[in-house]
């Protein structure tokens, strides 16, 4: 039996909250630590792989839009390192930075800050190679001495910044990009990376101003030109989601999974008002929709109305029946104090969507689908049955995985199994249809004929009228 502690499963809650909200870097971040923490932590590889997945396709990575820069800085800060009596130092640290060589890095420079603590590059080298370590907090803590040894340092407050973005504290990171745009406002990298924390923000259109402004400056650096693309392509892809995502709600009002996936959606493209009103619209209907008032009480967060988001966080408590909780009971006595800021990250600590891994795992396998690596997409759908042999779901993507691998006996059994748990699953009947098409055309026009009364997807409609039509 695995015995979970304290901190892995703090930090696994963390991980999780930042991954259902769709902050899939920090959510990445949160994983590998309890990897460390506790390797056999339950079914952390699993949702280690399903970040790393969803944070490769969310187009504008964490990483990719803040590590570069620092590469283009390496030789400079290392041609400044000098240590008494050794011309050595700068170098090696260099060729170990250059390769991608951190631990070792840092332990030379260790060394080196043993003998000059106080030296600017060794500060600057450390802090990153620190960060890019995932050694947060004492990142932290060498910016804030960097901070304390050199005031008004631009290029200091927005590495300080960086490190605020990777440990998702996103107020101070952007009060740290700020100031240092103040004092250096045509610095491209300070442009970028507070594009970057807009974007994790969901300030689209924010961190697209600033993208470009960024690129009228330094017009040539491919880093910045990337990171406008890949911003643009997500921002398309969101108003696509949204345009399909209206017109389903108009057409299923009742179908509360829509508003919410609509109100998610808006999120995500920082269209906070009108999330903000679907978000309530689906709670009103039914106020036990947990997911809704946890992305209700982000975007008060996000928006700075700590009321509104400890009242809508504590409403998401209350109903799922945490309140016998010692987070709870903790919170509630920070409140009576008026200590407000403590309450709220009290409270979130149990205001926590609980991750459905069979809807996880199928979701994984659906992306392995789309991309046409059916073993890989096959194995995650029968990981899905085996966590929930009820879940209809689970049995239809492994069917439709087994016809892609030409195994149509195997993927029939799966299909009316799918279609045994769920009798009115239209889909499922759909596609027992077509595969029964060909040599039992008698069920095939049955099950065709069932996925049509049950209100079938309009694609799927129109094949099932033409072949019905076609048979006549």
């Amino acid at each position: 039996m695995f015995i979970k502690s304290k901190e892995a499963e703090e930090l696994f809650d963390r991980g999780i909250n930042y991954f259902r909200a769709g902050f899939f870097s920090a959510a990445l971040n949160e994983f590998n630590q309890v990897k460390n923490i506790a390797p056999d932590y339950p079914n952390i590889d699993f949702i280690i792989e399903a970040a790393h997945k969803k944070n490769n396709e969310v187009a504008g990575q964490l990483s990719n839009f803040i590590e570069e820069s620092f590469d283009d800085e390496i030789k400079e800060l290392s041609d400044e390192l000098t240590v008494e009596n050794s011309s050595y130092l700068g170098p090696e640290v260099q060729a170990l930075l250059k390769r991608g060589n951190f631990n070792e890095a840092l332990k030379k420079l260790r060394q080196a800050e043993m003998i000059i603590p106080d030296s600017r590059p060794l500060l600057l080298l450390l802090g990153n190679t620190l960060r890019r370590l995932g050694m947060l907090s004492e990142a932290e803590k060498v910016m804030q001495r960097a901070m304390h040894a050199y005031h008004d340092d631009a290029e200091i407050l927005n590495n300080l910044g960086n490190v605020y973005l990777a440990m998702s504290l996103y107020q101070d990171a952007e009060d740290a990009f700020r100031t240092a745009l103040r004092l250096s406002p045509e610095d491209p990298r300070i442009l970028n990376n507070l594009g970057a924390l807009r974007m994790q923000t969901n300030n689209l259109d924010d961190a697209e101003r600033l993208f470009r402004k960024a690129l009228k400056i330094q017009p040539k650096w491919a880093v910045l030109a990337r990171n406008l693309q890949n911003l643009q392509r997500r921002m398309q892809a969101l108003e696509e989601e949204i345009e399909k995502l209206r017109a389903e709600f108009v057409a299923h009002p009742g179908y509360l999974d829509i508003g919410l996936a609509l109100g998610k959606t808006l999120f995500f493209r920082g269209y906070y008002s009108e999330a903000r009103s679907t978000l309530r619209g689906v709670l009103k209907k039914n106020p036990n929709l947990l997911a809704a008032w946890f992305y209700l009480a982000t975007i008060y967060e996000i928006t700075d109305d700590t009321e509104m988001a400890i009242d809508s966080f504590r409403e998401m408590v209350v109903r799922s029946g945490k309140t016998e909780c010692s987070e709870f009971v903790n919170f509630e006595s920070l409140m009576k104090q008026e200590f407000f800021a403590e309450a709220l990250a009290e409270l979130k600590k149990i205001a926590i969507i609980e991750l459905d891994l069979a809807s996880s795992r199928i979701n994984l396998g659906i992306k392995y689908f789309e991309e046409c690596q059916w073993e890989d997409a096959l194995r995650h759908f029968e990981e899905a049955v085996q966590i929930n042999d009820t879940y209809p779901d689970a049995f239809y993507w492994v069917a439709l995985a087994k016809i892609q691998l030409n195994k149509p006996t195997a993927a029939r059994e799966c299909l009316e199994k799918a279609i045994e748990l769920n009798p009115d699953y239209a889909d499922a009947h759909f596609q027992l249809g077509l595969l029964l098409r060909a040599k039992a055309k008698k069920k095939a026009r049955t099950s065709f004929e069932k996925a049509l009364s049950l209100n079938l997807r309009p694609s799927f409609a129109r094949i099932a009228e033409g072949i019905l039509k076609e048979q006549k």
